[in-house]
């Protein structure tokens, strides 16, 4: 398995293969399709995540095509065995009513003789860093239990999912095989087996009070429930579906709850993801049937959450549990109650990149209303000019966020340089102005000062700022608040695409109708989560390659127009934060003027190029990059001509004041990337004294005499 030293941990499917002749209601069949439910589970977990190996046995007649095609999928099977004698195969009997029949075609006992050991596991698996998670699918419960006992003493940081078999019963055996397991997975069926009753909270309650330390039911249409010892039973609600084939449906939830641990969700999470990989997968038929789906499972999650007020409470106590003092640095500086030791490896970085559909899916609906309540009171009190001002990322959000507001808002939006507001042009603002101050932290010493500015010349101040009690938020008349988990010390990536959603949102809110944005423009917002997973996916190996190829480079450019701008500056950003390298960042037409003279044949440039108004003048200059041979690569929703080295591929279908949001994300992957084969930890301060007055100086607040 391929995984990169720091990132989403691997995934291990232990499970069973079989060979499946399916009969349809009509009489039709479809003979020697791949089946069994380390399969569905597999595929289910590739749906998030990329790494991903399966360990199940199969007989010597089992056809080499089938394991090309999980491979074909992206699954590593080299822990698949073969063993003599058959491979299980079934008749699968479809009924009209939408039932099944299962004929086993194979005797019973063949399924414990190819029910996977502990040594099919690759030991070079579960030495990797980070630890995998790893599920037991549905096997005999005495391999069951050998393999999870294995796992305690050979892999204990491993993470272990245990699902049940039809043939368990109910016993002191089970309950020792679900205490050895993190978390254990019954259906609501299963439960009721075991336990001897039909309540699902009270049982699954129960069971955690014999030790085991959690228990995910598996609900059907009625969702998931999840139990931990001395907490509330919580309730993951179904994704909507229309069944086709419930075949494989518990499995795929296995799947997807799997990659949810995988990439740092809590176990309710998790269980909301299982469901909407189970959504997915039960609209069509075949055991890859998700793999075809590209993207659907990642659409319902992304509707589920951001319907779900509560989801970011969950999100904010996730972050809290896994890394009770963190924070985000950024160019802001640490959030407060960061880590103040040892929370700066890049990996951080990775985690926060993979939150980021959920932060625009959370910061777009505005479930608390803070957005649709200051476009309310800036319209109350007359407002006609905002000025935007921040430093770095804030700064750049700003930037980014000016198209949205000239074509959504009946406000004139003025971004500004914190420095520039309080230093030069504080004293010469129009009437009718106001200055929204932009600092995660709230602790940045020249956004206080503008905002400190701003007041004492009598112009009304809010603070964007995900610290309500910060000097920034002391200084302003009002607070914007914004909650992004966050999970160390990282390069501003996840924070940064909240406070540009969170303004993008505002100048929604802010359009001439007073409240209702345009209907385009509402489905545009409403699809951008899913956009930005697809990005993620797409892009992450690209961006490696990238990496690979450009990290020797004297130096990387950064070229952008419009509001692709700032997003060639949060590159650039990422570069100086993340692996310490040389990065310039420009418009795409004053490269022709300036960086041109500089630029040698193989110097990367990157083109931040997504379809819009500068689009074509974007593709002349990449013509003059290949003809002086540079190494150009192209951020685009738009196919490039031939002349570029690579092609970060973002998702289509976005208005272009929305672009900034998916522009930026493989940006950050290559700056994670990049740091990531320099060996580089996030910023690489060499000692506490240098971080500490390096800090110092951005928190310094002096106040200055405007010009």
């Amino acid at each position: 398995m391929s995984l990169p030293a720091a990132g989403p941990r691997p995934v291990i499917i232990v499970g069973n293969l079989t060979i499946d002749d399916i009969i349809q209601p009509d009489g039709t069949s479809q003979m020697e399709t791949l089946g069994g439910n380390s399969v569905h589970a597999s595929a289910a977990a590739l749906t998030w995540v990329t790494d991903v190996g399966i360990v199940a046995r199969c007989g010597s007649d089992f056809p080499a095509r089938a394991i090309g095609r999980l491979r074909e999928a992206g699954a590593d099977t080299s822990g698949i065995r073969h063993i003599d004698g058959p491979t299980v195969r079934n008749w699968v009997i479809y009924e009209a009513d939408g039932s099944r029949n299962w004929i086993y075609r194979t005797p019973r006992g063949r399924s414990a003789e190819v029910a996977p050991q502990p040594g099919d596991i690759p030991a070079a698996w579960l030495g990797r860093e980070p630890a995998p998670v790893v599920h037991i699918a549905a096997m005999p419960l005495a391999a069951a239990t050998a393999i999870a006992a294995w796992l305690r003493s050979y892999a204990p940081n491993a993470t272990i999912t245990l699902d049940t078999h039809e043939d368990w019963r109910p016993g002191p055996e089970v309950i020792g095989a679900a205490r050895l397991a993190d978390v254990f997975l019954p259906s609501r069926e299963e439960l009721a087996e075991l336990m001897g009753y039909d309540d699902p909270p009270r049982a699954a309650g129960e069971l955690t009070g014999t030790g085991v330390k959690c228990v995910v039911v598996k609900m059907g249409s009625d969702g998931a429930l999840v139990a931990r010892p001395g907490r509330p039973v919580t309730h993951a609600t179904a994704s909507p579906a229309s069944v086709t084939d419930p075949t494989g449906a518990g499995d795929s939830f296995c799947g997807g709850f799997a990659a949810g641990l995988a990439l740092g969700d809590d176990v309710v999470e998790s269980a909301e993801r299982g469901c909407a990989t189970a959504a997915a997968a039960i609209g069509a038929a075949g055991s890859l049937r998700l793999l075809d789906r590209d993207g659907l499972a990642r659409d319902l999650l992304a509707d589920r959450w951001q319907a779900d007020p509560g989801r970011r409470d969950r999100a904010a106590e996730r972050t809290r549990r896994v890394s009770p003092a963190a924070g985000t640095a950024t160019a802001d500086g640490p959030a407060v109650g960061a880590a103040t030791e040892g929370g700066y490896g890049v990996e951080i970085m990775q985690r926060e990149i993979a939150t980021i559909p959920d932060v625009i899916a959370s910061q777009l609906a505005d479930p608390a209303g803070h957005l649709q309540d200051l476009a309310d009171w800036l319209a109350g009190r007359g407002i006609e000019h905002l000025y935007l001002t921040g430093c770095g990322d804030s700064a750049f959000a700003g930037f980014a966020a000016e198209l949205a507001f000239q074509r959504h808002a009946r406000l004139t939006v003025h971004p500004v340089h914190a420095l520039d507001l309080a230093r030069y042009r504080v004293r010469y603002l129009p009437p009718a102005s106001a200055v929204l101050a932009i600092s995660y932290s709230g602790r940045v010493g020249r956004t206080i000062e503008a905002a400190a500015q701003a007041h004492a010349f009598g112009y009304p101040v809010i603070a964007l700022t995900g610290n309500g009690d910060s000097p920034l938020a002391s200084a302003a008349d009002r607070i914007l608040p914004i909650d992004v988990p966050t999970l160390g010390f990282s390069p501003g990536t996840s924070t940064y695409i909240g406070m540009l959603c969170t303004l993008i949102g505002l100048a929604l809110r802010s359009s001439p109708s007073g409240r209702d944005p345009e209907q385009a423009i509402r489905a545009a917002c409403e699809q951008l989560p899913g956009q930005a997973a697809k990005t993620l996916d797409w892009c992450d190996s690209q961006a490696a390659e990238v990496a690979a190829r450009i990290g020797s480079g004297r130096f990387v450019t950064f070229l952008g127009a419009g509001p692709n701008e700032a997003t060639a500056q949060f590159g650039a950003a990422k570069l100086f934060e993340a692996s310490q390298q040389i990065a310039l960042a420009t418009n795409v037409e004053e490269w022709a003027h300036e960086q041109y003279f500089i630029t040698r044949p193989g110097d990367p440039v990157i083109v931040v190029a997504p379809g819009g108004a500068a689009h074509d003048r974007a593709w002349e200059i990449l013509s003059e990059l290949h003809f002086i041979q540079a190494d150009a690569t192209v951020v685009s929703d738009v196919d490039p001509p031939g002349s570029a080295a690579g092609h970060l591929r973002l998702a289509t279908g976005a208005p272009e004041e929305l672009t900034p949001v998916l522009a930026a994300l493989p940006l950050a992957q290559l700056g994670f990337h990049l740091a990531r084969l320099a060996g580089k930890r996030s910023y690489n301060f060499p000692d506490q004294q240098t971080r500490d007055e390096h800090y110092a100086t951005i928190h310094r607040a002096t106040r200055g005499a405007p010009a």
